[in-house]
């Protein structure tokens, strides 16, 4: 063998692995197409190197499956993550809105509540009033019971006073009709009662703003715009001008049908609740999928 061939075999492994410098690799490759001996070294060199690469970049391979699982589930948790957070942004947009819209709705609400208290004070200031005037005579005063309508000119239509001596007499206005309805006197001296008009022709007096009404009266049929209240000696019964009976029946409406406070508010707690969900899927989801983002940095 030849010297030569000394020096290339001497070059093979760094050859093989392309560490020689071009020149060297051309000096070798001339010397393998010349010399089939060093050929042959060359080639079994190479199938030695693959026999034990293989194993080596299988290995590798296998290693690798694993993490490439958990980065494949890192990937998925991201993307969750990425949907939870932009679903807890959305959650917290849309509960705040409603939580404003319901804090108006409150404030409205409150509003129309202390307005319909104040209606419901003012229906028993007027027949308090008129029964303190009316609590030392034997007959209504005119003047005495004109001085508590004007007190409340701007909402009352009439002002009228019965005697309940006969009180089995007395007849109410239905549907347009007047007809005889026995009064339940223990009701009306509880407090103001909304009823039916009392048919006021059988009142002792009758009030309007330009006084004394002696002329027949025509009832309004609104019958939430009648209240009446007694006491052991008179029935008060009042009507509202028909100008104030939508402020009477806005009231009614919001005593009797308006939303409750958790009405208003169900919603935007049930998007509260949604939201606190959303939030707690996101922090656990963060916390476990940290310890396995740190193992694979």
């Amino acid at each position: 063998m030849k010297t030569e061939c000394y020096i290339v075999r001497d070059l093979l492994p760094s050859y093989i692995d392309r560490l020689c410098s071009e020149e060297t690799s051309r000096y070798i490759e001339r010397h393998i197409d010349t010399c089939e001996q060093c050929a042959e070294h060359l080639h079994q060199m190479r199938e030695e190197f693959d026999v034990h690469e293989e194993p080596d970049i299988q290995a590798r391979i296998e290693q690798k499956k694993p993490f490439q699982k958990v980065a494949h589930y890192i990937d998925v948790q991201k993307s969750f993550m990425t949907f939870l957070r932009r679903s807890l942004w959305i959650s917290i947009i849309v509960t705040v809105g409603f939580l404003i819209h319901s804090l108006i709705m409150f404030i409205d609400l409150n509003d129309d509540r202390q307005e319909a208290q104040a209606i419901e004070e003012q229906k028993g200031s007027i027949l308090e009033d008129t029964l303190e005037v009316l609590e030392t005579q034997k007959e209504p005063d005119e003047a005495a019971l004109q001085s508590v309508f004007q007190k409340y000119n701007g909402e009352l239509q009439y002002l009228a006073v019965f005697s309940n001596d006969d009180v089995e007499d007395f007849s109410l206005l239905r549907d347009g009709k007047t007809e005889p309805y026995p009064i339940e006197l223990p009701r009306l001296q509880k407090g103001p009662t909304t009823i039916y008009p009392i048919n006021y022709a059988q009142a002792a007096l009758v009030v309007g703003k330009n006084g004394k009404i002696t002329e027949s009266i025509i009832p309004n049929d609104y019958d939430i715009g009648t209240i009446a209240m007694a006491n052991d000696q008179w029935i008060v019964q009042f009507e509202y001008q028909d100008s104030y009976l939508e402020t009477i029946e806005k009231a009614h409406q919001t005593k009797y049908y308006g939303p409750s406070t958790w009405t208003v508010f169900q919603l935007p707690l049930v998007l509260f609740i949604v939201t606190a969900f959303i939030f707690g899927n996101w922090l656990i989801q963060k916390r476990n999928s940290k310890p396995v983002e740190n193992i694979l940095d």
